[in-house]
């Protein structure tokens, strides 16, 4: 296969405007995991102020995934991005200023935390219903994967820039180039064309996330992974939780864990690239084995190796996780009528991430308890199980990469066209 081909997405002018704008705002977005570790740490909180403001962005998130599923479903995408870019844009402004002026508390981490996750939360539904608007069914696992590669490609500088960031120009730097970033993707996304407006309807918004509803729980299989997946996401809390703590005990503060964060990135350009040419057959159970690879980079820190191998384990890991994104989009952009594909994510949303609030907020707890090393080893437990035992299952083995979903699922995917 050629690299043209690899590159045929590209060739929509609408989705080059698109992935312009997604890939400058990476750069920004690979910063802020890093200052925000190191912004709440600063407080004085340790793991336990973490892990809160950690999960007042994530349960703020998930929440307003289902409000954002609807109206994104019912009104332009477009605009639904750009609105909750901007908010994003003025939230990180904010926090700069904040942290800049010494008022950066960890109370009001976790409130901008919070309002950068309802815009995060009406973003995601919006951009996965968007893409296949952009892009021919057949290029959609290259586009995915063209944007995990590119996103990748600029999360490589933005953790490790942070790091050395943080110490010369201080936190609030990295805050204001992250609302930059967030600024030029809303000017990149009002420069896309006009698209067909969303059908109107005449049903009421509680009867829309009851169709949204239905399209989930009629498909097994959808239901199997998304579990799996909560499983897996209240697993990884205990890494992004007791990562930087750990990082700034052992293993060289700031610098250390934008060197982790870089290598995750890393592992991400690798997956996206490997995911832009290889369609496996049996694609959600590709993905599922993939993630599995989270029990490297936990069982790094649980060893307490140097900061550079647990930043090779963690490139696994999220090789992982963007392997099984590329395949999870291009499969749902595939099978799910496009009419309830964003109510479908936020769905999505909901189910695979309420889990994370809830790691979060009892990491720190947990570790006071039994300790650091063995909620490490638990959180590896919940990370490899389910995802491996979800490619056990035949619903989620019989759907192939281009064969019909009713060989996974069966009649029950015919459901009604209203609630």
């Amino acid at each position: 296969m050629s690299l043209r081909a690899d590159l045929a997405p590209l060739r929509s002018p609408a989705f080059r405007t698109y992935w312009t704008g997604q890939m400058v705002s990476s750069l920004g977005d690979g910063m802020v995991p890093v200052v925000t570790a190191f912004a709440v740490l600063g407080t004085g909180t340790g793991a336990g102020g973490l892990g809160l403001v950690l999960a007042a962005g994530m349960a703020c998130r998930v929440l307003a995934a289902l409000l954002g599923g609807v109206t994104a479903d019912r009104t332009s995408r477009r605009g639904q991005m750009a609105l909750a870019d901007t908010v994003r844009c003025a939230v990180q402004a904010s926090l700069g200023l904040l942290v800049a002026t010494g008022h950066g508390s960890a109370a009001f981490l976790a409130v901008g935390n919070g309002v950068y996750g309802i815009a995060a939360g009406f973003y995601g539904p919006a951009s996965q219903g968007l893409v296949p608007a952009l892009v021919d069914k057949a290029s959609l696992q290259k586009a995915a994967g063209l944007q995990s590669l590119t996103r990748s490609t600029a999360m490589i500088a933005g953790p490790a820039v942070a790091g050395l960031l943080i110490p010369w120009a201080g936190k609030e730097a990295v805050y204001f180039i992250d609302a930059a970033s967030f600024a030029v993707n809303v000017a990149m996304l009002l420069r896309l064309p006009t698209l067909a407006a969303a059908t109107r309807t005449s049903r009421t918004f509680a009867a829309d996330l009851r169709r949204g509803w239905q399209e989930v729980v009629g498909r097994r299989w959808l239901i199997l992974n998304l579990l799996a997946h909560a499983a897996w996401n209240f697993a990884m809390a205990a890494f992004f939780v007791l990562g930087p703590v750990l990082a700034e005990r052992h293993l060289g503060g700031s610098v250390a864990w934008g060197l982790v964060a870089a290598g995750m990135s890393v592992g991400s350009l690798a997956s996206g690239a490997l995911a832009i040419r290889w369609h496996p057959r049996r694609p959600l159970v590709a993905g599922n084995l993939a993630l599995t690879l989270a029990a490297l980079p936990l069982l790094a820190l649980w060893s307490g190796v140097p900061a550079p191998v647990v930043a090779l384990a963690a490139a696994a890991s999220n090789g992982g996780v963007v392997l099984l994104n590329s395949v999870w989009s291009a499969t749902l952009q595939r099978v799910i009528p496009d009419e309830v594909l964003s109510r479908v994510s936020s769905y999505d949303t909901l189910l695979s991430l309420v889990s994370m609030p809830l790691g979060y907020a009892l990491v720190g707890p947990v570790a006071q308890r039994v300790g650091d090393g063995n909620t490490l080893l638990i959180a590896v437990a919940f990370a490899v199980l389910p995802c491996s035992l979800v490619c056990l299952a035949p619903t989620v083995r019989r759907l192939t990469r281009s064969g019909p979903e009713q060989a996974a699922s069966g009649a029950a995917t015919d459901l009604p066209a209203s609630a």
